[in-house]
Formats: C-alpha cells, structure tokens, sequence
C-alpha cells in the first residue's frame, strides 16, 4: 500500500504527538495545568479527539470511516487500549487514576469517529485549525508564555501563519478557487480572522488574557500570508519539447 504525502506528515505528527501526551500523563501534574483554566475533563477529550484524528490521518487520509470493514474498529480499539492502560499507570506517578477521565478520553475517541465517518479527511483536518488555537490564551495564564511579551507576539503570528495556510489550500482545493486571485482574497481572510474574533470573545469570557498585542499579531499574521501567497508566482510544470 503506497503511504501518501500527507500520510507521511501526519504519521510524523502522530509520532510526537503520542509520545508527548504518554510524557504529560506520566508526570506529576505540573502547576502550570492547572492555571490554564481549562478543566482536566476537557483536555482528555480534545487530547483523545486529536489522537484520533492524527492516527486516520496517518492511516486512512481522504477516507471516510467504513463500519463493515475492518480499519475504524481496530484504530478505536487501539486507542481505547490505549487509554486503559493509560490511567492503571499513572499510579506509579503517584498520580490517581480516574474513571471519569478514561470517559472523556472515550468521548474524545467517538467524536473523532463521528467526524471520519461523515467526512473525509481534508475536511476534519480543519477541526484541528479552529480548536488549537483556543488553547493559547490558557497557555499565556500559565505565565508560561508572559502577556504582552515579543515570545507571545511570536506564537500568535507563527500560530495563524499556519492556520491561514491551510486554510488557504482546503478552500483552494475544495472549492477549487485560483489562490492568486486578488478576488477571492475575502473568502482566504475570512475564516482565519473568524477564528481570532471568537478567540478574543472567548478569552474575555473565560478571564483568560488576549491582548492586543497578540490580536493584533494574529490579524499580522493573516495578512502577512495572504501577501505570501499572492506573491509567490504559480508552480509550473515543464513542458516537453
């Protein structure tokens, strides 16, 4: 079975992404999680949604969940696996192994599924663009990334950098829009900054900080990638002669 390019980035994703939640778990719980004012119910959901999502991509990219085969009941049960073990081991941690948790883990797991099933691959991929991101204002709470700072300015225009890339390609490649095409620059702008104003109304709501250094670094790095992209000159195929 030949691995596609994108297969190839989500498996390398996958990879880090594993190992670096098997890390979180298996430490004491670190202060700085719990001043991100996110409860611990709620990162085992997105951590499982996420784990998910990246082991279809890995695996099945473009392909939409088939019940009557095989593959989405033997990836759920690896990751069900997973979570069973998961919390047993977290008693050598000295860390309370909890019930609940494992029930958010599994939630996480079926909403995934959920998504795979009715959608293929390019298009859960943007669940990931619109979640992450909420996670940053928690992260400048912890004090881990300091308010106002030229490290929070960084992580907010590198963030949306990305986010607006892809999302420049998904609309390119689903509603098969020209990218250079100053007229379809709104449809390119539109759901990046989108997301930062529902960013900004949830930080407010939830008291956790988004200033407007790291808003307006967002919009700069929107804009900034739209300038890129019109910029670059199209990709070419030689002709033969």
């Amino acid at each position: 079975m030949k691995i596609t390019r994108e297969q190839k980035f989500f498996i390398t994703i996958l990879i880090f992404y594993w190992l670096g939640i098997f890390a979180a778990t298996h430490i004491p719980i670190p202060d700085w999680t719990r001043k991100m004012g996110v409860s611990d119910k709620t990162m085992h959901f997105v951590a499982y949604m996420t784990l998910a999502l990246l082991l279809w991509f890995g695996t099945s990219f473009e392909k939409k969940a088939d019940w009557r085969k095989l593959r989405p009941w033997l990836l759920s049960g690896i990751i069900l696996l997973y979570g069973m073990v998961d919390e047993p081991t977290q008693h050598f941690v000295k860390r309370t192994p909890d019930i609940w948790d494992f029930a958010a883990d599994a939630l996480g797991l079926a909403v995934a599924m959920a998504m795979v099933t009715v959608l293929p691959g390019r298009h859960t991929v943007m669940v990931l663009t619109i979640v992450c991101p909420f996670f940053l204002p928690g992260l400048v709470r912890t004090q881990l990334i300091m308010q106002g700072s030229i490290l929070e300015a960084g992580v907010y225009l590198a963030g949306f950098v990305v986010v607006t890339a892809i999302w420049i390609k998904y609309l390119s490649s689903v509603f098969f829009l020209n990218s250079k095409c100053a007229g379809f620059l709104p449809i390119f702008f539109a759901p990046p900054a989108g997301i930062v104003i529902i960013l900004k109304f949830y930080a407010e709501i939830t008291n956790k900080p988004l200033g407007t250094t790291a808003f307006l670094s967002a919009f700069a790095a929107i804009i900034l990638t739209l300038i890129i992209q019109m910029a670059i000159p199209p990709h070419r195929k030689p002709t033969s002669s």
